[in-house]
């Protein structure tokens, strides 16, 4: 039952808007609506009115409705249950309860005749389009009959009446929009990708009773709710093969399921609220297809922008019909005429059809089913050419949208509060390739790069024809370098380099430490060296005279070991003409280069005193001096990238998605960093147990991963940054969140346990379902994110690794499971992360590829020269045919060879060769073009030691010039010798 104030509050409503006796009522004195003692499934108008105003049927019950009075002729059990509402507010109509027997008719009549005589009035406002079979109707009928009174039919505006919804029943809709989501989700969507992963056959009838039985019962599916009566609004249709029906009225046929175009139709019911949704999905869809499904989403965008409060029920399918004939005439014949209708307790309000004929008026809280779709569209044989699977059979095809939605304010879109996504990359699936009919791949967050959703449940040991295989591998990739080279050519011709790559130089400014002589330190000695810290220089008198000296010129300080009469202080300096090592200031080189030729440079001063505690005391503080430079140096090329962040803006308006009790890599501060993280308007907040917040802008994202725990012992999102954050002390440009399923190290007991040990099964088992909730618990924050950022104009996009594409390698210091995924290869669980971008990409090659080895090396050349290639060593042989064929469908170029490069050497030549995409040399003698010769030259190549951890543009100079300075420091030592 109704609570109280709810029950009057609703009555009054009620009763006023009869009592003003207006034309939309028909000038009615009163209502007679009575509910058959049946027990049938049907639901009624009349069954509607009265759980609007008690919350129950109340069968075998009538209500009459006067001018001050509502008067109810129930059992004496219903009057039981009524009583709780017998509290009459100081305003508004009374409540009076009249207790009759079903087995005396006499009665009856006579409490029927006479509430008509005395408060019935001359107009009776009755269910007239209905027809009763109960006692209490047959007694209305006759004194209706006697008392001369006429009767007016009020269906239409009764169901008007309650359309406009208040916060309880919208609380009810919005229930039931929810397990309407959920049951699809869990209990259709899952079912289907078991059925097409398992290559089974079930019925469409089968499927939609599994459906009808999670509507009925949402536990089956695991879905917890709260307490509350749910059932399925109507007997779920699913369709495909196609045989399709959008129109309300479809039913579900005996047909088998057909992976072509599959629409599904459900609704629930929940305290007598009705939802309902219908989704269409896609499996191995043509170009075609989904083009029209973009057009048919723009369609639904653009109708749910215009029902707005105020505006005419009708107005939406007049909308919608403009819509199309206007930017796709071609479709207007399949569209349907209405778009749907007003939902209420009632599933289907007839008043308020979504269609050009409704007159009436949109009003806040009015909720509707908004179904949007074409019917028997066709699909041309020129549409199928590189169709797959059940999709080349159909020769038309429909496709379905619905929703409820809440209409809101006339400046504010209608809420949509079943919320299963509709696109297209949730919706499409494809399970078929060429010649293989047997694998599933729901395209999931998958959206271009066909060429990898096509490859990644490929499996690897199931080839087919190893010889057919590799030769048509090898004729794409030899017009994948062709391609390659033409493009690589013209760009080179076009900006007068081979790469077209402008070498990029930071802009470095000059020490300038004073201005003028009037900005020295005032204690300055005249005969003592001198340190201003503040200032980062030294005063050192020259002949009576203090001259300052910026301490980045400063290339070492020595104190030679003192004689019996004195001790000595050497400053050496940075000098033209000899190789500066690399803890020369960038100034300081700019500053040489520039100077060098035209001025003259002090190369080393040494400094003779009787008193040593004047040059110790000298010696330590330039030491120190030296010292904090090169941190503060150091922080500043740690810094130098660094953006400074938007502001986080908190999400106030609605439930904040959250995950507590995440690790954060890098760690922040200690040996592990744990704490919650949240999505909000701009960005995620991540806030430790010690309260250090670290912000990342949905902006900042440059790739986000979610990786499940499968095989891992975690499960995490990771986020793959624009520019880099300052965590710590330390610049990153890589954040990881994660959960451990298990602990990384267990500790194990000398017992041997029995594979048939109880408390091992258990264990196991509790560690499976751990994984699986886990594993739903991201998947489900990870979704929640992209819609946040979607609607505040974000691109947030989740990629998964591909496991089965995945193979093992050394890319730092240890074996890893290196995978890719749409737009990168990664491995995310050991530090430190390996992100390569595929976009990055110029070039692959394998090294050590002999029948004789057992592992081989891959090489990633990146397009950007200046960067050392990357090189994953150990990689097993038996992956090497996966992971070309892989590269192939990417459009990425590889060459093989049997030796070890020495990379910095080749990457040297590579930029210094003007005509490297050419396919002759300077003396037009022909050479192999592009990356060709990595595979040419194969035999030619010997081992050399390479050292690439280091690599730079420059570190060939920079190794001799640190020999040189090793050399001069000895030199100097040697001299400091001498003095002494």
């Amino acid at each position: 039952m109704l609570a109280p104030i709810t029950f009057w509050k609703r009555l009054c409503a009620l009763h006023d808007a009869v009592a003003a006796g207006d034309e939309c009522w028909n000038h009615v004195d009163s209502i007679a609506v009575p509910v058959d003692p049946s027990d049938e499934l049907t639901f009624t108008k009349s069954s509607a009115l009265f759980i609007h105003l008690f919350g129950a049927e109340l069968h075998g019950s009538m209500m009459m409705l006067c001018k001050g009075t509502l008067h109810v002729l129930a059992t004496e059990e219903n009057c039981k249950l009524l009583e709780p509402l017998d509290t009459k507010p100081s305003t508004g109509p009374r409540l009076v309860l009249h207790r009759i027997c079903n087995d005396n008719d006499t009665v009856t009549h006579d409490i029927v005749a006479g509430l008509l005589k005395d408060h019935g009035g001359r107009r009776v406002g009755r269910l007239e389009r209905m027809h009763f079979h109960g006692m209490l109707a047959a007694s209305l009928d006759k004194a209706i009959r006697s008392a001369g009174v006429e009767s007016v039919d009020i269906t239409s505006v009764l169901g008007l009446s309650m359309s406009v919804k208040d916060d309880h029943a919208l609380t009810g809709f919005r229930r039931a929009a929810i397990i309407t989501h959920k049951v699809l989700k869990h209990g259709f969507v899952r079912l289907v990708e078991d059925v097409f992963d398992q290559a089974r056959s079930i019925p469409h009838e089968k499927l939609a009773t599994h459906v009808d039985e999670c509507c009925e019962d949402p536990s089956k599916v695991n879905i917890k709710l709260p307490q509350g009566h749910y059932e399925s609004c109507y007997f779920p249709i699913v369709q495909s093969g196609g045989d399709y029906d959008i129109r309300p009225s479809a039913s579900t046929n005996d047909a088998m399921l057909s992976d072509d175009v599959i629409i599904v139709s459900l609704g629930v019911r929940y305290n007598f609220h009705c939802a309902t949704m219908a989704r269409t999905f896609f499996v191995d869809p043509v170009p075609k297809i989904e083009n029209t499904y973009a057009i048919l989403m723009e369609l639904q965008r653009s109708c749910l922008a215009v029902m707005l409060a105020g505006r005419r029920v009708g107005s939406i399918a007049e909308h919608g019909n403009a819509f199309i004939r206007q930017k796709y005439p071609h479709l207007l014949k399949f569209l349907p005429k209405s778009f749907g209708f007003g939902l209420g307790l009632d599933f289907r309000e007839s008043s308020m059809i979504l269609n050009s004929k409704n007159q009436r008026l949109f009003a806040p809280n009015m909720v509707f089913n908004l179904a949007i779709g074409f019917h028997d569209l066709e699909l041309a044989d020129e549409h199928k050419q590189n169709a797959q699977g059940s999709i080349r059979k159909l020769s038309k095809y429909s496709m379905l949208v619905a929703d409820t939605v809440v209409i809101r304010s006339p400046e504010e879109p209608p809420e949509v509060i079943t919320k299963h996504s509709m696109e297209w990359k949730d919706v499409s699936y494809f399970i078929n390739e060429k010649g293989d009919h047997a694998n599933f791949t729901p395209q999931g967050a998958v959206e271009g790069k066909s060429a990898l959703v096509n490859s990644r449940l490929r499996e690897r040991a199931n080839v087919g024809n190893a010889e057919r295989t590799n030769s048509a591998r090898n004729e794409k990739q030899a017009e994948l370098m062709r391609q390659k080279i033409a493009v690589r050519r013209n760009e080179c011709r076009s900006s007068g380099s081979q790469q077209g790559l402008s070498s990029s130089h930071k802009n470095v400014a000059e020490v300038n430490a004073y201005h003028s002589a009037k900005e020295y330190p005032g204690d300055v000695p005249p005969s003592e060296i001198f340190v201003d810290m503040q200032g980062q220089t030294f005063f050192a008198p020259i002949n009576g005279a203090q001259v300052p000296f910026h301490i980045s010129m400063v290339k070492n300080v020595v104190q030679p070991d003192p004689d019996r009469t004195a001790t000595y202080l050497r400053l050496n300096f940075f000098t033209p003409g000899q190789t500066l090592s690399k803890d020369a200031a960038p100034a300081t080189t700019k500053l040489i280069e520039e100077h060098g030729q035209s001025s003259m440079f002090i190369k080393e001063m040494l400094y003779r005193s009787r008193e040593s505690q004047r040059l110790t005391a000298a010696y330590r503080m330039i030491q120190e001096l030296r010292k904090r430079f090169r941190q503060h140096a150091a922080k500043a090329a740690e810094e130098a990238d660094l953006i400074p962040q938007e502001k986080l803006v908190k999400m106030r308006d609605q439930r904040i998605p959250r995950m507590a009790d995440l690790t954060m890599r890098p760690f922040i501060s200690g040996k592990k960093t744990m704490g919650t993280l949240e999505a909000h308007t701009n960005g995620l907040r991540f806030t430790s147990k010690k309260h250090e917040i670290v912000d990342v802008m949905f902006a900042n994202i440059k790739h986000s991963l979610f990786q499940p725990c499968e095989n891992e012992v975690m499960v995490l999102v990771h986020f793959n940054l624009r520019n880099p954050l300052l965590i710590g002390k330390k610049k990153t440009h890589d954040v990881q969140f994660f959960t451990e399923v298990v602990d990384a190290s267990v500790a194990l007991d000398g017992a041997r346990r029995s594979m048939y040990d109880p408390d091992e099964l258990d264990e196991e088992q509790r560690e499976r379902q751990l994984r699986k909730k886990l594993n739903e618990m991201f998947k489900e924050f990870c979704k929640k994110l992209e819609r946040i950022a979607k609607i505040h104009h974000f691109h947030l996009e989740f990629d998964i690794p591909y496991r089965d594409l995945g193979f093992h390698g050394v890319p730092n210091r240890e074996m890893v499971l290196i995978q890719p995924t749409v737009r990168c290869l990664v491995n995310l669980t050991e530090t430190p992360f390996l992100i390569v971008q595929l976009d990055d990409v110029e070039h692959v090659h394998f090294e050590r590829c002999t029948f004789r080895s057992k592992n081989f090396d891959v090489v990633i050349i990146f397009k950007n020269l200046e960067l050392a290639p990357l090189s994953i060593n150990a990689v097993p042989m038996n992956e090497l045919d996966a992971i070309q064929e892989w590269l192939t469908d990417c459009s990425l170029t590889y060459t093989a060879g049997q030796a070890s490069m020495s990379w910095k050497s080749v990457m040297n030549l590579v930029k210094s060769d003007v005509r490297f995409y050419e396919e002759t040399d300077e003396n037009d003698e022909p050479k192999p073009a592009g990356w060709q010769f990595l595979q040419a030259d194969d035999d030619q190549v010997v081992d050399e030691d390479d050292g690439d951890e280091d690599y730079s543009a420059h570190d060939d100079e920079e190794s001799s010039d640190d020999d040189d300075d090793d050399d001069d420091d000895d030199d100097d030592d040697d001299d400091d010798d001498d003095d002494d």
